[in-house]
């Protein structure tokens, strides 16, 4: 059975994602301008979506809303996407958002070239099919990833509220 430390441990975790991805975006990337840092940033925001959609699986496997979820990130996202998405008044952009955000920096990893253009990011594969990160693209995806953490924040009081009720 899944404890409100091991949640508490997963929620932290994903916070902790976010806020390097907010630094790095506000506090690093403006000194040091590289186009570079922002797929840094893209893998923290994934981290912390990625943790953020761990605890609220395991808050609803707690409270026996979910069966346990599978181990795969496809699994995990599935469940996440037909069982918690409405109960918890979360996006239904969201599970899109995640499994962009892997992907891209699944072609990042594969990719054969990879440069900058100005300020943006530039990703390309073998066949010449291009995606490009850019500046605003990253700020909104931290924008949907704060909105994100809020509906797991709730979440958060509304477990405490639980366990705290007299049976």
């Amino acid at each position: 059975m899944v404890s409100m430390i091991e949640f508490d441990e997963i929620k932290k975790k994903a916070n902790y994602q976010y806020d390097v991805a907010y630094h790095l975006l506000t506090v690093t990337y403006p000194m040091i301008k590289e186009p570079k840092l922002l797929m840094s940033i893209l893998s923290n925001i994934a981290n912390a979506l990625e943790y953020g959609m761990d605890a609220i699986l395991i808050h609803e496997r707690q409270l026996k809303l979910v069966p346990p979820p599978p181990t795969s990130f496809i699994g995990k996202l599935n469940v996440f996407r037909h069982r918690s998405l409405r109960r918890n008044n979360v996006s239904n952009k969201m599970p899109n958002l995640i499994m962009e955000l892997k992907e891209i920096l699944e072609l990042q990893k594969k990719c054969p070239t990879q440069f900058q253009r100005g300020n943006k990011f530039i990703v390309c594969t073998k066949d010449y099919q291009m995606k490009v990160i850019s500046l605003k693209e990253v700020k909104e995806y931290l924008e949907e990833t704060k909105k994100f953490l809020k509906v797991l924040e709730t979440l958060t009081e509304k477990f405490k509220t639980k366990k705290t009720l007299p049976i």
